[in-house]
């Protein structure tokens, strides 16, 4: 469109807008600058044999071209290669290859540009790769700010070969301007308007002309005329010589009415507008959550008519078809559309208490979605995430209203979530919304925890089938054996890791599981305490140590007590504070609360049963399982570990104390780790899968977002196989054996790391990558799984007055102590926490209790 130039609103000099504080500045853009050219600035094909047409071989890889393709041999982990320099033009850019590998992990482009001129993991970008020696075609969009100098491939993170045909460098060139934000009020829309253009640029809103300087901003207003509870409004600039840049915002006015049609079934009651424009869900006289648009495609609401007033209403146009249903407290949505769509638009009403996308999104009171709390990378944006990373399908919100939440079927959807509502400048409501063309889906509206959508969820859907196991339990026994005979054995003992930087040492864990696996205990002048993610601590009573073992123990609980605040908190200080609100979180405090109780469980220890108690009742005040890794990661960060910690604990408190309260809590807790862990199957390893955290090492790199780290998981089962006893909420059991089967699928079949557990797992590729952890853990899992014991067993009198514990089941039983251990074994019992004494066994050892 012509602009008038007289008309012309000219900003001189730049415009200051207030922001609406620091997290502002942290909100993601879901509207970017289009594309509006792009350019080809170099190609790489290798046809000529012998050159590497410029790239060469850095880190851990050699490089030759051979018939028409560069081949890559990587030689260890992370491999690299470097591009030679290139002449390209400033802003960011486009990389296609082509490439086959049989390697591991995941791609990874890195560049350089003449005004930063190292590598570093900020100007980076990765990409999945397929290990299955078949060449596949990628496309790495670059964000680079500057003029890009120097590439380099990162073609996965171990050893492999890779065979790369073909390499194409664009530059892109994106729209001059962006709509930064938009802020939605009763009466208008603002919009915060950028310029990245080195020129003026002219453009038109609203009838009106404006010109903006290089680097300035301008902050628009757009009356809202409309009266309609569901309103769309299409923002749109008009800009000389280019494409027009559109921005939708779907409007929804809480008090305006309509023509509604009215369905009720428990409590909940849902207003659809007759026009299918949007509908209201209501709890008694509560708006908790509208559904904002109905569905909508490219910004556009269809024109729907309602064609049935059945129990099901049915509305179709436009060539989109609409069903919902609301039964048993429950809506119902079932979406066709001829083209893509996004649909239901579930927006949670009021302040934010809780909000959760499995898989991506932990969010506690007044957090913000896509926030660069846990990562600082770009990788921060996850408002619409690969659905691969997605464990369970729920977005869910809590608020001061009430709760709201989606479920679906269909996992290859792409899933929608802002909270706040940055797509429609809506402070006060929090968005979820599935996009595709056939979309089913469930939403409920309640009074409710979070734990109680994710309870929701999870029983709409079932647990999914376990996994196949990798192996029969005698070749099991075997491939663990191997891994301790094998890569981990040294001088001294084992490694903690397979690596050679894990030093060797005579841990206590290993020999407890060695001595579990064939019977026999290992011959050692010495133990050193741990050593694997599951403590088993038998082998100190099998090889005449118990009372070292209780100094051991005591010094523990000691310690854990002297860093007790008085109010029962723990608090941390060191780098990874930074991004948490305060200096204390559920999984630091949940951490040492198990190992105050599980001491005072062992040895009836009133101090540590005290400092237990008094921390279960400091943490009630959380409620976001975070903070149990401040080896690497922030205090903030969600944390599978922390879900584990806090499960362990609380069913501890309920075993000393037999306050239901407790098993409450752990009850909600153990519910706090399933959005960690992946509840579908659609990869050969993939079901009972666990991802780590929501976060990302350092806050940069590795970002642990869909990557399962099975370890982690192997703590929440265990956690898991302690309550269980207690609680039929679930089939926790179920989901323990789920998740050992899965960490049995990852460790090593042969080879150097063979029996080991790998740290990561990539589920798009199939592969695994180091360290190459021990497999204790999972082999007290499996015995514990199979009615065996693992580590020490306890039993306690009736009255709390007595307490035993010993290397194999123990009972009390008429005053005696029963302990059915294996004939011929000599062993430890120490009771009332004090007194220890020797036994060769007989098979069945009747001890005098006093």
């Amino acid at each position: 469109m012509r602009l008038s130039l007289p008309a012309l609103i000219v900003l001189v000099p730049m415009l200051a807008v207030a922001a609406s504080g620091p997290a502002l500045a942290q909100e993601p853009n879901p509207y970017p600058r289009p594309v509006v050219a792009s350019r080809a600035v170099r190609a790489w094909t290798f046809e000529a044999d012998g050159s590497a047409d410029g790239w060469e071989a850095a880190h851990h890889c050699r490089v030759e071209a051979v018939a028409g393709a560069l081949r890559i041999h990587a030689l260890g982990p992370d491999p690299y290669l470097h591009s030679p320099a290139i002449d390209c033009p400033p802003g960011p850019a486009l990389l296609t290859l082509r490439l086959a590998s049989s390697g591991a992990g995941s791609g990874q482009c890195f560049w350089t540009t003449r005004e930063s001129p190292t590598w570093d993991e900020e100007k980076s970008v990765r990409f999945p790769l397929a290990h299955d020696g078949v060449p596949h075609d990628y496309s790495v969009p670059l964000p680079v700010a500057g003029t890009l100098f120097r590439l380099r491939l990162d073609p996965g993170d171990d050893a492999g070969e890779c065979s790369l045909d073909s390499l194409e460098l664009r530059t892109q060139v994106l729209h001059p301007l962006e709509v930064v934000r938009v802020e939605a009020s009763d009466s208008a829309l603002s919009l915060l308007v950028k310029t990245h253009a080195t020129e003026d640029v002219t453009f038109e809103f609203q009838h009106k002309a404006y010109l903006l300087r290089p680097g300035q901003q301008l902050l628009l207003e757009a009356p809202l005329t409309g009266r309609s509870p569901f309103e769309a409004v299409p923002l749109q600039l008009l800009c000389k010589s280019r494409p027009p840049l559109r921005r939708p915002v779907f409007v929804f006015r809480e008090d305006a009415q309509t023509d509604w049609v009215v369905r009720e079934s428990e409590g909940v009651r849902l207003r659809l507008a007759r026009d299918g424009s949007g509908a209201r869900l209501e709890m008694g006289n509560l708006l908790v959550a509208a559904v904002a648009p109905l569905v909508h495609c490219d910004g556009e609401v269809p024109r729907l008519a309602l064609r049935e007033e059945g129990e099901e209403l049915l509305l179709a146009g436009d060539g989109v078809r609409v069903a919902l249903a609301l039964r048993a407290g429950e809506l119902t949505v079932r979406i066709d559309a001829d083209r893509p769509c996004e649909g239901p638009v579930l927006r949670a009403l009021g302040g934010l208490e809780q909000g959760l996308l499995a898989g991506l999104e932990y969010l506690g009171k007044r957090e913000r979605s896509s926030s660069t709390l846990d990562i600082e990378t770009a990788e921060h944006v996850r408002y619409a995430p690969d659905p691969l990373q997605v464990t369970m399908p729920l977005m869910a919100c809590v608020t001061e209203r009430g709760a709201a939440a989606i479920t679906w079927s269909d996992l290859t959807l792409q899933p929608v979530f802002a909270a706040p509502n940055f797509f429609d400048g809506a402070s006060d409501d929090h968005r979820m919304a599935l996009r595709g063309r056939r979309i089913e889906a469930a939403i409920a509206v309640r009074r409710a925890t979070l734990p109680d959508l994710i309870l929701w969820a999870v029983k709409r859907r079932g647990l999914p089938p376990l996994p196949a196991a990798p192996r029969d339990p005698e070749a099991q026994r075997r491939l663990c054996l191997a891994a301790f005979d094998g890569p981990l054995k040294g001088g001294a003992g084992w490694g903690h890791c397979a690596e050679p930087n894990w030093g060797r040492a005579p841990y206590s864990d290993h020999a407890s599981t060695l001595w579990r696996l064939t019977g026999n205990a290992p011959a050692l002048p010495a133990l050193t305490d741990g050593g694997a993610h599951v403590r088993n601590d038998a082998i100190w009573f099998v090889l005449g140590r118990a009372k070292e073992w209780l100094a051991l123990r005591s010094a523990e609980a000691r310690a854990a007590l002297g860093r007790e605040a008085g109010d029962g908190s723990f608090r941390y200080a060191g780098k990874y504070l930074k991004g948490h609100f305060e200096d204390t979180a559920s999984g630091i405090c949940a951490a040492s609360a198990v190992r105050l109780l599980e001491f005072a469980r062992l040895t009836g220890d009133a101090d540590a049963r005290a400092g237990g108690l008094r921390s279960l009742e400091f943490m009630k005040r959380f409620r976001t399982p975070r903070g149990a890794q401040t080896w690497e990661l922030s205090l903030h960060t969600p944390d599978l570990l922390a879900s584990a910690h806090l499960t362990a604990a609380y069913v501890l408190g309920y075993e000393l104390t037999g306050a239901a309260e407790h098993l409450e809590r752990a009850r909600a807790w153990a519910l706090s780790g399933l959005p960690f862990v992946y509840l579908r199957s659609d990869r050969p390893v993939m079901a009972y899968a666990t991802v780590p955290v929501y976060g990302a090492t350092n806050w940069t790199a590795p970002n642990w977002i869909g990557t399962p780290v099975q370890w982690c998981g192997s703590v929440y089962a265990k956690a898991l196989l302690s309550l269980a006893p207690h609680d039929t909420t679930l089939d926790w059991r179920r989901i323990a054996e789920g998740i050992t089967l899965a960490g049995e699928q990852m460790q090593y079949p042969e080879g150097p790391r063979v029996g080991c557990l790998p740290d990561v797992y990539f589920l798009p590729t199939q592969s695994r990558a180091g360290p190459s952890i021990n497999p204790c853990a999972l082999v007290s899992l499996r015995l514990a799984l199979a009615g065996q014991p693992a580590g020490l067993s306890v039993a306690v009198s009736a009255d709390g007055a007595h307490r035993v514990v010993a290397p194999f089941p123990v009972e009390l039983r008429d005053g005696s102590v029963v302990v059915h251990a294996r004939k011929g074994v000599a062993y430890q019992v120490l009771i009332d926490g004090g007194r220890v004494v020797d036994v060769d066994s007989q098979g069945e050892d009747a001890l005098p209790l006093r």
